[in-house]
């Protein structure tokens, strides 16, 4: 089974309209999405406060699923707040081990 894991480490959502057209299309192709909630997360311009953004990243060296495809919602700036706080040590151990797409 394929499953897409989003993740929101930037800006917020501008078109959520957009967004949960692109689940649902995802969905109707047989496709898993998970972590569906940061699409409406929002902290001024931000998906979320910085705390909950970096969550987002650093969970992502805990996801079970094999091959499991991490799709950021947006891009943005927003991620460079982040970069001080990030520890990459277990997300590369995880890639060694059983890599994300």
């Amino acid at each position: 089974m394929v499953s897409v894991h989003l993740i929101a480490p930037s800006g917020y959502c501008i078109n959520q309209e957009a967004a949960w057209r692109g689940v649902r299309r995802l969905e109707d192709a047989g496709i898993v999405v998970q972590n569906q909630q940061v699409i409406t997360r929002r902290m001024q311009r931000f998906a979320g406060r910085d705390d909950e953004r970096l969550g987002d990243l650093q969970a992502l060296s805990a996801l079970s699923e094999n091959g499991a495809i991490v799709m950021p919602v947006r891009g943005g700036y927003g991620m460079t707040r982040l970069l001080e706080r990030f520890d990459p040590k277990p997300l590369i151990a995880r890639q060694r081990e059983n890599p994300l797409l």
